[in-house]
């Protein structure tokens, strides 16, 4: 589905069929690739993962650097996600997630109020957040790869304001949170996760971490890939968990 004129600028979808008693979280995921390359196509595994378990996933593309910098990024993911609702107007659980670069756009579209008013999109609509090897505090990444990555991504002057970790205060953290990443990612710094959990933590006790022993930054794509792992489980009953607090809301 395009959402805008450029080809790098539209989403796949995966809806499996549910009668209106079985409708399920929609997961609307981020790709990774240093903000650089990726795509949706490339990450169709994603989508068909989640849609074996019946959730309805949109996965979100975005135009690329060098060709596009910050914040270009953020704003077409907001755009994606502000397409998807008006086509969907009865959505009203969405779990958000990304993966590696994609874990810093997601936290832009959970936290980040002034963009959601924008876009029109009602935050409360957006019932958690997954970060699987995300970039959710530049100053935590120590590889020499990632900080070009960052500076090729986001001006200096623009760092504190495109720094997700920044996106926090008390007003905001109000969801369910989880954040996933490898102990031995040599790429994106598992300090990257702790120090925005970290954050959150000081503030609201309704988040979890998951550090995976001796996997690197590609392993953990591979918790919501074919058949999943035995990791998987974090990500499931962390979704089937919002679920539960969605329904306690009714």
């Amino acid at each position: 589905m395009k959402y805008g004129e450029n080809r790098k600028q539209y989403y796949k979808l995966y809806q499996p069929y549910t009668s209106l008693n079985e409708i399920k979280s929609t997961i609307f995921f981020i790709h990774g690739g240093g903000w650089w390359h990726g795509s949706p196509s490339l990450y169709s595994s994603v989508g068909k993962y989640f849609y074996k378990m019946g959730y309805t996933t949109v996965l979100a593309g975005y135009r690329l650097v060098p060709a596009y910098r910050y914040p270009t990024q953020i704003e077409d993911v907001f755009l994606a996600l502000s397409n998807f609702i008006k086509i969907n107007p009865n959505v009203n659980n969405i779990i958000v997630a990304g993966y590696s670069a994609g874990g810093e756009l997601a936290a832009h579209i959970v936290f980040d109020h002034e963009r959601q008013e924008k876009y029109g999109i009602n935050p409360s609509i957006l019932k958690g957040f997954i970060s699987i090897s995300g970039v959710l505090d530049f100053f935590k990444c120590s590889s020499t790869y990632s900080k070009i990555l960052i500076r090729n991504y986001v001006y200096k002057g623009k760092v504190d304001k495109a720094n997700p970790i920044n996106l926090i205060n008390n007003k905001e953290v109000d969801i369910p949170i989880m954040c996933i990443h490898g102990d031995s990612d040599s790429l994106i710094d598992v300090n990257t996760s702790i120090s925005f959990i970290d954050k959150i933590q000081n503030l609201d006790e309704n988040t979890l971490l998951k550090i995976i022993k001796k996997a690197e930054h590609e392993d953990t794509i591979e918790l919501v890939r074919g058949e999943g792992n035995k990791y998987s489980k974090y990500i499931l009953d962390f979704i089937k968990e919002v679920e539960n607090l969605k329904e306690v809301e009714r």
